[in-house]
């Protein structure tokens, strides 16, 4: 079987959980003997789309891509209108939904590449849904495109466009039971060849003393991993954390490992880490004492799974069912709804070490039997060739 995986950034200097998707599928697909190549653009940041990285064919990792240069937004005080619209849950005329998506990052090279390669693979598989270069490539050969949209709850997703690529698409691969569940209930979608196959995770092993010493936390703390903005709801998180602190004093910390584009307010029980990647983070999990993931709009939640795989358990919010069915599944965790839920959460694992601890085995076993990259690829590989049958 040949594979041409389609993503709008590729790379190991690009960020996303999606990005990271499917590079791993594409690296672990290769290993398992698959002819899996990538197609996609010059850009490494997702809020500039400038063409950064060299065009044409390279390998990372020994997979072959190819890149290629995106085209100038058209008008971007129109699609910055339309944006502002679709984020304020406005809504849009299907003109206008097709207007957006013309505003994007494009590259007719890209789409050329498609045209004249893609009867040579028996699967194209495009992630993640919501940009523009993927639903104009996934209409070029709809009857070969697999689409791993990694879905959440959110205008894009409610999108005429949207539901029409998920419907004319040969297959959907999800990354939980709750996504494909959002698809069928919310967007009307119940695709005839679906999968729910997950993200996987490497296990590598962190050194949580060395991150205590080196950042000078030597008593318990709540860690965030992520982008630090409104969608990843790191406000809420820190205006609970400042109320639990009111009512209770004492030496807990909230540590941030991330960046983004709020602004943190001044805390002396928030230390900010900064950007971490590879080693780096896996110590900040095996240090921390849990992980909060205070985000409601997750199709996995990549960074779970790693502290999971650290041994930290997690806190996350119970209007998220992704990140609640995993917590549900592994008993890895606890979910809160509210600013005392939040507060008694925190009591409870802060009273309760010993369970903690147990906790955080729990999770790591649940990732381990479920979500390595080689497990992952073959339920995709597998799903491929029955639908192919």
């Amino acid at each position: 079987m040949r594979i041409l995986c389609v993503a709008p950034r590729y790379g190991e200097t690009v960020l996303g959980g999606a990005e990271a998707l499917v590079r791993g599928f594409a690296e672990t697909s290769l290993a398992l003997g698959l002819e899996t190549h990538v197609v996609t653009s010059c850009a490494v940041d997702a809020v500039t789309w400038k063409n950064e990285l060299p065009a044409g064919p390279c390998q990372v990792n020994g997979v072959r891509v190819w890149r290629y240069p995106l085209q100038a937004v058209r008008s971007a005080e129109r699609q910055r209108q339309l944006h502002y619209q679709l984020m304020t849950n406005q809504p849009l005329e299907i003109d206008e939904q097709y207007e957006w998506l013309n505003c994007g990052p494009h590259s007719p090279q890209l789409y050329a590449h498609i045209q004249r390669y893609g009867p040579r693979y028996q699967a194209i598989l495009f992630a993640p849904y919501v940009f523009p270069l993927i639903q104009y490539g996934a209409a070029i050969y709809p009857h070969r495109s697999v689409i791993w949209p990694c879905l959440h709850d959110e205008a894009f997703a409610r999108l005429e466009p949207t539901r029409l690529m998920l419907n004319q698409a040969w297959g959907i691969i999800y990354n939980s039971e709750p996504e494909r569940e959002l698809a069928r209930r919310k967007l009307g979608i119940d695709h005839p060849r679906s999968v729910v196959a997950g993200i996987g995770i490497d296990d590598r092993p962190g050194d949580g003393a060395r991150f205590r010493q080196q950042h000078n936390l030597p008593g318990e703390f709540l860690l965030y991993s992520g982008r630090l903005d409104d969608v990843k709801n790191v406000p809420l998180l820190l205006d609970y954390f400042a109320a639990y602190k009111r009512q209770r004093p004492g030496d807990l910390k909230l540590a941030l490992m991330g960046r983004g584009s709020i602004e943190i307010p001044s805390h002396p029980d928030v230390v900010l880490l900064g950007f971490k990647q590879g080693q780096a983070k896996l110590d900040a999990y095996a240090a921390a004492t849990l992980l909060c993931q205070p985000s409601v709009m997750e199709s996995f939640s990549i960074v779970i799974m790693e502290a999971w795989l650290a041994g930290a358990p997690v806190l996350v919010h119970g209007d998220c069912p992704v990140t609640r069915y995993h917590c549900q599944q592994s008993n890895g965790g606890l979910y809160f709804s509210n600013e005392d839920e939040f507060a008694g959460c925190v009591d409870w694992f802060l009273d309760h070490p010993r369970e903690r601890a147990q906790m955080g085995r729990h999770g790591r076993r649940y990732v381990l039997e479920n979500y390595t990259w080689e497990a992952v690829a073959r339920r995709v590989l597998g799903a491929l060739r029955q639908w192919l049958e």
